[in-house]
Parts: C-alpha cells; sequence; structure tokens
C-alpha cells in the first residue's frame, strides 16, 4: 500500500470510530432507559401473575408478557384498561401513559406516543422528570429543538437534577457541536458528579474533538464508578472502546489492546474493535497478531476496509 492510501485508511478508521462513539451510546441508552424503567416501576422479571398481586402489577406483569412476545398492540391495550381505572394516582397514570408510549413506539405509531408523554405532563401535580423523558423521546425522533426546548424546560423546573443537561449533551452530540456538547455535561457533573454515563460520554464528546487526554481522565472516571444498582456491560464495554480510542491516538497502544481485550470479552463479535486491536499490534510491529485480528475481522463483516487495508498493508491478501 502507498503512503497516501495508508494515510486514507488511518483517517477513515478514525471516522468510524468516532462516529461509533456518537451513535453506539444513543442506541444503548434508549434500552437502557426503557430496562430501567421496567425494573424501577413494573412488575419483576418473571412476569408471572401471582394471586396475591395487586391488579395494578398484574396488569404490568401481562403486559411485559405481551412486549416480550411482540404483541405490542395487547400492551397497549393493557394499559389502556389500567388508564380507565380512575383509582390509580398520579404517579401510577404517568407510568402507564410512559409504558403505553413505548408500546406505540414499537407499533411505529408515534403520534400516539407524543400524546401519551403530552398527557402525563398535564397530570397534576406535574412531574418535571417528564420533561426529560419526552425530551428523550423528541431526541430518538430526530427533533432536536423540541428536544432542548424540553430539557431546558426541567432544568429550570429541577435544579439538582443533571439528567436534564445530560439530554441536551446528547442532543448537541447528534447535530455534531460537540463542544456545546461537553458544556451541558459539564452541567451535568456540576449537578451530580456522582453518574457514570455523564462521564462517558463527556468523554465521546472529547473524542470527536480529538482531545483524547481529556477522553481519557473521563472515561478512567466512569469505570471508577462502575454501574450500579444493575450491571451495564454494554455500556462497559463502550466505555473501553472509547478509552482504548483514545489511548491508540496517546500512542499507548499496548494499554490500548488492553481495552479492546474488555470489549470482545463482552461483544466477542465486534468486527470494528478486533480492527482496532488489530491496527494497535500493527504499531506495536506485531504483524502477526494483528493478521489474526484482522482476519477475525472480517469473518464477521467481510467489509471492513480498515481490515482489508491493513490486511494488505502487510502483504496478506484478505481472505
Amino acid at each position: 500500500m502507498t503512503r497516501g492510501r495508508w494515510i486514507i485508511a488511518i483517517v477513515a478508521s478514525v471516522f468510524l470510530i468516532a462516529m461509533a462513539q456518537l451513535i453506539l451510546p444513543s442506541i444503548i441508552r434508549t434500552w437502557q432507559q426503557r430496562q430501567l424503567a421496567n425494573l424501577l416501576n413494573g412488575p419483576p422479571p418473571s412476569y408471572e401473575v401471582l394471586p396475591t398481586d395487586t391488579p395494578l402489577k398484574a396488569l404490568h406483569k401481562q403486559a411485559r408478557q405481551a412486549e416480550r412476545a411482540r404483541d405490542y398492540q395487547r400492551a397497549v391495550d393493557l394499559y389502556t384498561q389500567g388508564l380507565g381505572d380512575a383509582s390509580y394516582n398520579a404517579d401510577e397514570r404517568r407510568d402507564l401513559l410512559r409504558q403505553r408510549a413505548f408500546a406505540h413506539e414499537d407499533l411505529k405509531q408515534y403520534d400516539r406516543a407524543e400524546a401519551d408523554y403530552n398527557a402525563a405532563l398535564q397530570i397534576e401535580p406535574l412531574d418535571p422528570d417528564f420533561y426529560k423523558k419526552r425530551g428523550f423521546y423528541f431526541s430518538r425522533r430526530g427533533r432536536y429543538e423540541e428536544a432542548l426546548a424540553d430539557f431546558r424546560m426541567g432544568r429550570e423546573l429541577d435544579l439538582t437534577d443533571g439528567g436534564f443537561a445530560f439530554g441536551e449533551g446528547e442532543v448537541y452530540g447528534k447535530l455534531g457541536q460537540h463542544e456545546k456538547a461537553v458544556e451541558a455535561y459539564n452541567e451535568a457533573i456540576r449537578r451530580d458528579a456522582g453518574v457514570t454515563s455523564y462521564y462517558r460520554e463527556r468523554g465521546n464528546a472529547y473524542n470527536a474533538l480529538g482531545k483524547v487526554k481529556e477522553a481519557k481522565v473521563d472515561y478512567d472516571k466512569a469505570l471508577a464508578i462502575g454501574y450500579y444498582p444493575f450491571p451495564a456491560p454494554r455500556e462497559t464495554a463502550d466505555t473501553h472502546l472509547g478509552r482504548g480510542y483514545a489511548l491508540y491516538h496517546l500512542g499507548r497502544y499496548q494499554d490500548a489492546i488492553s481495552d479492546f481485550d474488555e470489549v470482545l470479552k463482552i461483544m466477542p463479535k465486534s468486527s470494528r474493535t478486533l480492527a482496532w486491536r488489530g491496527t494497535a499490534y500493527q504499531k506495536l510491529g506485531k504483524g502477526t497478531e494483528a493478521a489474526a485480528d484482522y482476519r477475525a475481522a472480517l469473518a464477521i463483516d467481510p467489509k471492513n476496509r480498515t481490515a482489508i487495508d491493513n490486511l494488505k498493508s502487510l502483504g496478506v491478501q484478505p481472505p
């Protein structure tokens, strides 16, 4: 490979990993928000309806059974049934609306999902947290100005919750406004310095800005805090991936390999991570290990350009 093509390959690799740092956290966070909502507000994981269950708990379990079976319309019907019971208090009604909104999203009934978030915000007394929830919904739908408006409204109503500023940071990251994202994450951390994801996402923003030293510090902090009360292996992998990227660009190739190893323990079929570990091995002059990683990456994703180009740079034809 000529020097010019090698440079192009490296630039392409940097772009791909940077995009992963922006997109993957958003996908993971959507899943995590729903799982946490169900674990904190809903039924136990078995979802078996017991004779001792209250009617509301039984309804939630039946709805979760329907969702696990991908029968989202039945879930909607069950949540609607619950909302027809006037005996439930404000918090219970808001939770039913949020769960129904999730089911509407699964059915791609976005107007109805939005209507449920709107209805939750009309329930008295107002729960400012639902500006955050609706803000993340708008963010998922690509309605960034509306998302920012909700996060800002929530910040004014609740001066202690860092989640509103965190949501702003996510939106700015999606818009490619990484300096503003860092400022938003700074505010989130100022309000609550003990939240792992705030440091991880600020690290991602720093990586996108090329500030890899600052990114590495944030990833260190995120890993030191850890995830609780529930394990979060995918989020942990994302943190190691981001730190590995930062360490690679700091020239600390062996340390980067160690982080990529941690990612692969959780996501062994991550073609991108295998290719990046191979690149770090190649920087250390370990061509055999690098070639093995490139081949493994291509066995998973035959179109992985980083693996293809770097394998050729070693004088080896891709399989």
